[in-house]
């Protein structure tokens, strides 16, 4: 092997070391006892990152509370704000790059806007929206206004564009409808693209803190980022459930990370992104 190609994955691997120390250290810091999580923390060592002391009290903990349900609520609203999204992401997407109408392109350019607009702007008037539908506390709050994603729009849009038009055309010759050619003819082909938007529609709500916060007040509505930040407050803070957690909820996410990342990596490279 060439002495650049050493070199090449001698770099790769240590910067995926420093990338994944921290969660490592998350990882290891709730199998470990209380008392002993800071123990070794002022100088590095060995057990810094190793546990001379294994428990599973931080998670069996966990189990007492409300973590089960806020899992059990993330787990519901993410996958419903999934399923949801691919239908209204996809059909938006499809419209913008199989039709030709007036103020297309203006209203594409709305659409690229709205992912880059920070989403505490919109809070208040989304908060007014959801108290004038009497949706307040309820999961419709947390799901639907997550639904239309401009980056998934953008996504199918930039897939269903490089598929030939005369494949579209061909199907309307033999009598097809335009909800045949898009469901039967786009769709089936999509595959890379719909995974890429339902892990990023799913991250995105697994990950929600803020909008939950406002949203919704009650314990039965409570979402999982919220019950790990109850942890910790000004006065104590509870590391051994904060850290174990924490570590449920990154194991989660990462479990359709690594299922899907070969199909995001991808549609990333192929949709115009650097």
């Amino acid at each position: 092997m060439k002495p650049a190609v050493v070199l090449r994955y001698a770099a790769m691997l240590t910067i995926a070391g420093v990338t994944l120390l921290p969660i490592w250290w998350l990882l290891s810091s709730s199998v470990r006892p209380s008392g002993d999580i800071f123990r070794y923390g002022s100088q590095f060592s060995w057990r810094t990152l190793v546990p001379d002391r294994f428990t599973a009290e931080n998670y069996l903990a966990l189990l007492n509370g409300d973590f089960p349900r806020a899992l059990g609520n993330s787990l519901f609203v993410s996958l419903g704000t999934v399923a949801l999204a691919l239908v209204v992401n996809s059909m938006a997407g499809f419209a913008f790059a199989a039709f030709r109408f007036p103020g297309r392109n203006v209203l594409f350019i709305l659409v690229l806007a709205s992912f880059m607009m920070p989403f505490e702007s919109i809070v208040i008037p989304l908060y007014a929206l959801m108290r004038f539908l009497g949706w307040t506390d309820t999961y419709q709050a947390l799901i639907l206004p997550e639904v239309a994603s401009g980056l998934s729009i953008f996504l199918f849009r930039q897939f269903f564009a490089a598929i030939p038009r005369d494949l579209y055309e061909a199907g309307r010759i033999d009598g097809a409808s335009w909800w045949q050619v898009y469901w039967r003819l786009a769709m089936p082909v999509s595959g890379p693209t719909v995974a890429t938007a339902a892990l990023m529609q799913f991250v995105q709500q697994w990950d929600a803190f803020f909008w939950p916060i406002v949203a919704t007040g009650s314990p039965d509505k409570i979402m999982i980022q919220v019950a790990i930040a109850r942890n910790a407050n000004l006065e104590t803070a509870n590391w051994g459930g904060l850290f174990a957690s924490a570590s449920v909820s990154v194991l989660v996410a990462a479990l359709p990370f690594l299922a899907l990342q070969r199909y995001y990596v991808r549609t990333m490279v192929h949709s115009g992104f650097k």
